[in-house]
């Protein structure tokens, strides 16, 4: 489920793949939902909340843009070239990691269950809002039973009163693109402390950056060099850069209006199927990014010696599907860069490099984003690893139908389990629609069977006539709805951007999206 806006695309992957869940994929992707679908406004003038944009498309100038996506939720744009990922199952044995010789299960992935706990039959619930990198989100409608509240400048909400087991519903309206808006549903609570994730939520920002080589560097054959500016707010990749640089073009990143990140740098030889054979040169440096001026970028790539070693792994597919390997150098900053895209052989050996203050994340991927994708990924491994990669079960859609008419919210979308995984579940709603609004519901639930819930007391509206799709993704194994409400949040690294892992979250796991199922409400 993803839409991609590629523009001097350099790598056939990054046209094939790009981010998630913008509404309007589904206008080229399923033909059989191309009607409008719209939503009634909150409020009155400007939209709740300061944050992102799923608008898509992104003037770039020297690179490959892959900026639709999952409401653009606040992560990497990738500047230039080609990504994808790969899979997991995170049940008891199923991720190995074998970094010195025996091979050691990895559990699963859920978090603490019950930190904060159940209070008593009605207490108060303190809680607190955060994008896909983790930033608050200020000032948006937060609901609880019959009483409507909102966050405040640092994402947090307070309400009194509160049953033992309660539903939240939020909505946020993205401010640079005001047609689109995201609702997320969390149902069967407990904890009085949840931290409740969504993709979008910081305001998205963008400066002028200037990327140069001194001295400048000479490419072989087969030789590459990619460039990676990360931190805490986002990260912005350049695939396949030339020796002259990238003049002109841009960063991304989500939050304050000005962001303090680090860029890396790295060359490496492929041999004739794109597979890296050595590493040539590294260099890293700090970058001042602003929405004025322009940033300059100066890294040395001078030859030098990089040690390597090797990551040798299995994977174990999942049904039938085509397959894909990925191995990503992931740096403390948050930068990220793709050294492997293979066409999925069940045993590997990928040349892999040693570089300070980064790790590497090894992921199997099978589907694709009309058919049902699953990956597996066994992040933190160095030179040595040996993870053991088992491509995850789907979600299988039962009820309604494909094309079913007149559904209303009595209707129950019912659904089946992958073997090895019984939830928490994200059912997501997408509608489409070039004039009126973009609306994307996301219901986070423990339950196998919903109807389409009230959302801030029914301020947030389905268009009546309107076509949407739905799916249903898995983040990993959770205990419960309250584990997912966990300070560090539950949204994979993969789950925003299919090829690429992204985000702050570097965590062994897996992800799941179900083979998506069109419908018309009732007009």
């Amino acid at each position: 489920m993803s839409r991609s806006v590629n523009i001097n695309v350099k790598s056939p992957t990054a046209a094939r793949r790009a981010l998630r869940y913008s509404s309007l994929v589904w206008l080229v992707g399923i033909g059989a939902c191309t009607s409008v679908l719209g939503i009634e406004d909150l409020h009155d003038g400007a939209r709740p909340g300061s944050g992102g944009d799923g608008s898509g498309a992104t003037d770039n100038t020297g690179g490959t843009s892959t900026t639709a996506g999952k409401s653009n939720a606040g992560g990497k744009t990738n500047t230039g070239g080609s990504s994808n990922p790969g899979g997991t199952d995170n049940s008891s044995a199923g991720i190995g990691n074998e970094p010195s010789g025996g091979d050691t299960g990895i559990a699963g992935i859920g978090n603490d269950a019950g930190a904060g706990g159940a209070g008593p039959a009605s207490s108060a619930v303190h809680g607190h809002v955060i994008d896909f990198w983790g930033h608050g989100v200020p000032n948006i409608p937060v609901q609880i039973g019959d009483t409507l509240g909102s966050t405040d400048d640092k994402g947090d909400f307070v309400f009194d009163s509160v049953p033992a087991t309660y539903d939240v519903s939020m909505v946020y309206d993205h401010p640079n693109f005001p047609a689109q808006s995201d609702a997320w549903v969390y149902q069967g609570l407990t904890r009085r402390d949840p931290t409740l994730q969504m993709y979008a939520g910081a305001a998205k920002r963008s400066g002028n950056v200037d990327i140069n080589f001194v001295p400048k560097p000479t490419l072989a054959a087969n030789q590459t060099i990619w460039v990676d500016i990360g931190g805490v707010d986002g990260a912005t990749l350049y695939y396949d850069i030339g020796v002259d640089g990238y003049q002109g073009t841009y960063a991304e990143w989500f939050g304050p209006a000005t962001a303090q990140q680090t860029a890396h740098g790295l060359m490496w030889q492929k041999n004739a199927a794109s597979l890296p054979t050595s590493y040539l040169a590294y260099d890293s440096t700090l970058v001042a990014l602003a929405e004025t001026g322009t940033s300059k970028v100066t890294l040395d790539l001078t030859k030098s010696t990089i040690d390597t070693g090797t990551i040798q792994g299995t994977v174990t597919p999942s049904g039938a599907g085509s397959r894909e390997n990925e191995v990503f150098l992931r740096f403390t900053s948050n930068a990220t860069i793709q050294l492997v895209d293979d066409n999925g052989p069940s045993s590997f050996s990928y040349v892999v490099p040693s570089i300070p203050n980064s790790n590497l994340t090894v992921a199997a991927e099978q589907g694709s984003q009309y058919e049902g994708w699953a990956v597996a990924h066994a992040d933190g491994l160095a030179p040595g690893a040996k993870p053991v990669l088992k491509v995850p079960g789907l979600v299988t859609l039962l009820s309604p139908a494909g094309a079913a008419t007149n559904i209303t919210e009595a209707t129950k979308f019912t659904f089946q389990s992958p073997a090895g995984n019984t939830g928490p579940f994200v059912v997501e709603f997408y509608s489409q629609d070039d004039v009126k609004a973009y609306q994307t519901i996301y219901v986070v639930t423990s339950q196998k069977q919903i109807t389409i819930p009230p959302i801030i007391g029914g301020g947030f509206s389905m268009y009546p006539g309107g076509e949407y799709i739905w799916g249903v993704a898995t983040h990993g194994n959770y205990a419960s709805v309250d584990a997912l409400a966990s300070k560090e949040g539950f949204l994979d690294e993969f789950s925003r951007d299919e090829d690429t892992a992204d985000g702050p979250r570097k965590v062994t796991g897996e992800f799941t999206d179900s083979v998506p199922r069109g419908f018309t409400l009732k007009p």
